[in-house]
C-alpha cells in the first residue's frame, strides 16, 4: 500500500485499498478528503480543472465565505492557486449528499419530508446572504446529517465559486414561486392539511424533484418568499414526535466506512471495559458507552483513526491527555481513561461528564438570559485557563465540548427538570470541557463557535481569546442559532443593539490581529449589563437573603445561587458565590469582579480610555427613571432607621418638658436647693472624706456596705472591742450627712 499524498499539511485520505477519498468529480472540479495535520480535523480540498477567468472574482467570493461564517455551512479555510490549478479547502460535512440520500429511498414519512425541506430552506437563505454562492446542482452540495434520534440537518458542503455567466450577473430563474407553489401543495397533500397524518408516507422520488426545483430558483431576491415558504413548512410539522427515525432512513455517516466496525472495537478492549451499548446518542456515532473492569466507572470507547486515515499526532494527543488530565490541578478538564493498542486497533477511552451538555441546554431553550450567558462565560473562563496552563494544543472547543456538572447523574430526573430552569436558579454547577481530540470533534459535527470568526495572522498566544468568548456570546443569547431556528434574546431592541455591538467589536478586533483578553471582554459585558440593569434575582431568592460566603478560590468555576437543599457531590465542593465575577488564573491584567460593578455606582466609575463612545456613554449615563418615579426600595434601609429613632428622640424630649419631667429641670432644681452649714465634729481628715455631695437616699438605692472602711489609726481613736456584733460601728455624725448615716449604721451581713 501507498504512504499517504501531503498537500501543504494537508494529508489526503485513502481507504482500505489506498486509493483517494473522492467526494465529487464532475466537469469542474474534482474533490477529496483529506485531514488537516495541524487543526486536526477532516476537511474536503477542492480542485478546479479549469483556469480561472477571473482571479479577483474567485478571491473576492472565497473571502466573503470566509469572513461570513454560518453554522450551517462548511467554513472556507484556505484557497488559492498552487501550479496554475485553482483549490478552495472546506470544513468536513459528516453527512450524506442530499440526492443520494434520496435516490436510495422508496418513501419517507412526511415529517421528516418536512424537516428536510425546512433545514434545506434554511442553508439556501445563509447561502444568498452570502452572495448567491448555491451551487447550479444544490442537492449535490447539500449533505443530510443526523444530529438526534428524531433530528436530521441539512449543511452545506460545496459552494459556486465561480462565475459561469462570463462576468455578466447571474439570472435567477423566475419562477421560484412557481415552484414553491408546487412544494407546498404537495406537502400540504400528503399531510392532509394538518400534523394528524404526520406519519403518512411521502414519495421519495416526488420529493427530490420538486425540492431540486425550488432550491435551484432561489437567491437573494426572493429572501421573502423562501421565509414565508419556510414559515408555511413549519406549520406542518407535528410538535412532539414519538419513536426514531427508521434505520432504513438514517442518513449515513461520512467516515462510517474507512473505520472499524463496532465489534471490532469492542473485542480490542474486551478484558478492560465492559460495553453497555454501542451508540450514546446520534451526536457521536462513533463512540459506545461502557464501564470500566477495575474502577467500574463509566466511559465512552471509541478508536483512534489508522495512519491512513489521520496523522500520528492524533494519538500523541491521546497521550498527553490521558497523563495530564490525571493531575489535581486540571480538575476542569475531562479525563481520558485508558489509551489501549490490541489486534491493530487503538482505542481510547474517556470517563463519562455527568452533567448537563451545553448543546443540550440550548437545543431545550434555543436561547439564554444574557445574566445566564455572563455565568456561561465565567466559569468557561476559568475552564479555559486550566486548559492554557496545560500542555495540550487543543484549536478546537465545541459547544458540544462543554458540560455543567451539578452533582446529578444523567438519568436522573433532577437533572432533567434544570434544563428548563434558569442558571441563576441552579443550587450550584461546575464547568468542564474537553480538550482532547474525538472523532465526532474531527469530523465537523456539533457547532464550534470559531465558525464565527474571520482569519486572523497572528491569533495571539491562546487561540481562547475574547473574540472567541464574543462568538461563544452570540450562540448563548440567540443572535446565531447552531439548529438553524432563530431565536430572540430577551430584553429590549435597544439592550440586544448595545450587546450585538460589543459582540461584534471583539471579532473586529481579531481581523485587526489585536485580539483582547478573556477578562477585558467579560468586564466590558459586565459593564453592559449594569447599565441596563438586566441581573434581577428571583424574587424567592430575594426573600430568602442570599448570604455571600466567602471561600478558597476552586480549581473549576462554581457558581452558588440559592441556599436549597444540595446533595452530597455539590456540598463538598468549594462554592462561589453567583456574583464572584471572573477570576482569571492567567495572569490577565484588568479584571474587573461582577459584585464589583454590580455595586458601584453607575456615574463614579470612568470607563477604560480605550472603550468606544457608546460604552463610555452607557457608563455614566444618568437614571433612566425620573424622580417621581423611583420607588420607595431605592431609600437605604440605615436612613430610614436613623430618621425615625431621631424623630422619636425629639418628639419624647417635647412631651417631658411640657410635663416637668425633663432630665434638664430635674438639673435646675436641685442647683436652687440650699446647701447645710453645719460644723462636722470629724477631725479635718475625716471630714474631707465624706464632704462629696451625695446623692438623696429617698432617690437612689444605698449600695451595700463594704467588709471593711479603711480609717487612718491616728486620726479616729478606736474603740472598745464590741460585745455583741454590729456595736461599735455608730458614730456621731451631723445631721446634714442623713444618707452616710444610714449606710454607716446599718449591720453588717453576717
Amino acid at each position: 500500500m501507498s504512504e499517504p499524498s501531503l498537500f501543504r499539511h494537508y494529508q489526503i485520505v485513502q481507504d482500505a485499498d489506498g486509493n483517494n477519498v473522492e467526494l465529487a468529480r464532475n466537469a469542474e472540479q474534482v474533490a477529496v478528503l483529506a485531514f488537516d495535520t495541524k487543526r486536526l480535523e477532516y476537511v474536503h480540498c477542492h480542485v478546479l480543472l479549469n483556469p480561472l477567468a477571473s482571479r479577483a472574482a474567485f478571491d473576492d467570493i472565497c473571502q466573503k465565505l470566509q469572513q461570513r461564517g454560518h453554522p450551517a455551512l462548511a467554513r472556507m479555510i484556505d484557497f488559492g492557486e498552487d501550479e496554475g490549478n485553482p483549490f478552495y479547502i472546506t470544513s468536513n460535512i459528516d453527512g450524506e449528499p442530499l440526492r443520494t440520500y434520496l435516490g436510495r429511498l422508496t418513501d419517507l414519512p412526511c415529517w421528516l419530508a418536512v424537516m428536510i425541506a425546512s433545514r434545506s430552506l434554511e442553508t439556501a437563505m445563509a447561502l444568498a446572504e452570502c452572495g448567491d454562492a448555491m451551487t447550479d446542482a444544490p442537492l449535490d452540495s447539500l449533505r443530510v446529517v443526523q444530529t438526534g434520534p428524531q433530528t436530521v440537518q441539512v449543511l452545506a458542503g460545496d459552494f459556486r465559486v465561480l462565475d459561469s455567466t462570463g462576468g455578466k450577473k447571474r439570472v435567477l430563474k423566475a419562477g421560484f414561486d412557481k415552484q414553491a407553489k408546487f412544494l407546498r401543495s404537495f406537502l400540504v397533500e400528503q399531510s392532509g392539511g394538518n400534523v394528524t397524518l404526520a406519519d403518512h408516507p411521502v414519495a421519495a422520488a416526488d420529493f427530490m424533484e420538486l425540492m431540486g426545483a425550488c432550491l435551484g430558483s432561489a437567491g437573494m431576491a426572493v429572501m421573502s418568499a423562501m421565509r414565508d415558504l419556510r414559515a408555511t413548512l413549519l406549520k406542518l410539522a407535528p410538535e412532539h414526535l414519538s419513536g426514531e427515525i427508521p434505520t432504513a432512513q438514517k442518513p449515513r455517516a461520512l467516515l462510517a466506512p474507512l473505520l472499524a466496525s463496532y465489534q471490532e472495537v469492542a473485542r480490542g478492549v474486551v478484558n478492560l471495559v465492559r460495553i453497555q451499548s454501542q451508540r450514546l446518542d446520534m451526536a457521536n456515532p462513533y463512540s459506545m458507552r461502557g464501564t470500566l473492569t477495575k474502577a467500574g466507572r463509566p466511559v465512552l470507547i471509541e478508536q483512534v483513526p489508522p495512519a491512513r486515515v489521520s496523522c500520528p499526532q492524533v494519538l500523541v494527543m491521546d497521550n498527553n491527555a490521558l497523563r495530564i488530565t490525571k493531575k489535581r490541578e486540571f480538575s476542569a478538564l475531562i479525563k481520558v481513561a485508558l489509551v489501549n493498542e490490541a489486534e491493530g486497533i487503538t482505542c481510547v477511552a474517556e470517563e463519562v461528564a455527568e452533567g448537563i451538555s451545553l448543546a443540550d441546554l440550548l437545543k431545550e431553550r434555543r436561547c439564554i438570559d444574557v445574566q445566564e450567558a455572563y455565568l456561561v462565560l465565567a466559569a468557561l473562563d476559568s475552564a479555559l485557563s486550566q486548559l492554557d496552563a496545560s500542555t495540550l494544543k487543543a484549536s478546537k472547543v465545541r459547544i458540544d465540548d462543554i458540560f455543567l456538572l451539578t452533582g446529578f447523574s444523567r438519568d436522573d430526573p433532577r437533572g432533567a427538570k434544570l434544563l428548563t430552569t434558569k442558571l441563576n436558579e441552579w443550587p450550584a454547577f461546575n464547568m468542564v470541557v474537553r480538550a482532547h481530540p474525538t472523532l465526532a470533534s474531527m469530523a465537523g459535527r456539533g457547532t464550534d463557535p470559531a465558525v464565527l470568526l474571520p482569519p486572523a495572522a497572528d491569533p495571539g498566544p491562546t487561540p481562547w481569546h475574547g473574540a472567541w468568548m464574543a462568538a461563544m456570546g452570540k450562540f448563548l443569547v440567540g443572535f446565531v442559532s447552531p439548529l438553524g431556528i432563530q431565536a430572540e434574546p430577551d430584553g429590549s431592541a435597544r439592550e440586544r443593539e448595545t450587546l450585538a455591538r460589543l459582540l461584534d467589536e471583539e471579532i473586529d478586533k481579531l481581523g485587526q490581529a489585536r485580539p483582547a483578553t478573556r477578562s477585558d471582554f467579560l468586564s466590558r459585558f459586565a459593564r453592559v449589563i449594569q447599565h441596563h440593569d438586566l441581573v434581577k434575582p428571583p424574587a424567592e431568592t430575594q426573600a430568602a437573603g442570599v448570604v455571600e460566603t466567602i471561600a478558597p478560590k476552586p480549581r473549576s468555576r462554581t457558581v452558588s445561587v440559592s441556599r436549597t437543599k444540595q446533595p452530597a457531590a455539590v456540598r463538598d465542593t468549594p462554592v462561589m458565590p453567583l456574583t464572584s465575577g471572573s477570576v482569571s488564573t492567567s495572569g490577565e491584567a484588568g479584571t474587573i469582579g461582577f459584585a464589583e460593578l454590580l455595586f458601584r455606582s453607575g456615574g463614579g466609575e470612568p470607563a477604560p480610555p480605550d472603550a468606544p463612545d457608546w460604552a463610555r456613554d452607557a457608563t455614566g449615563a444618568p437614571p433612566t427613571l425620573p424622580e417621581h418615579l423611583i420607588p420607595d426600595d431605592a431609600v437605604p434601609f440605615w436612613l430610614k432607621a436613623a430618621v425615625f429613632i431621631g424623630g422619636t428622640m425629639i418628639l419624647g424630649a417635647i412631651l417631658a418638658h411640657f410635663s416637668g419631667h425633663a432630665l434638664w429641670q430635674r438639673k435646675a432644681e436641685l442647683g436652687n436647693r440650699p446647701a447645710a452649714q453645719t460644723a462636722s465634729p470629724l477631725p479635718p481628715s475625716a471630714a474631707s472624706a465624706v464632704s462629696t455631695p451625695l446623692p438623696p437616699a429617698s432617690t437612689q438605692p444605698a449600695p451595700a456596705v463594704p467588709k471593711a472602711i479603711p480609717v487612718p489609726e491616728e486620726d479616729i481613736p478606736l474603740a472598745p472591742p464590741p460585745e455583741k456584733p454590729g456595736e461599735g460601728l455608730r458614730l456621731s455624725l451631723p445631721p446634714g450627712a442623713g444618707g452616710l448615716r444610714e449606710q454607716l449604721s446599718r449591720e453588717p451581713p453576717k
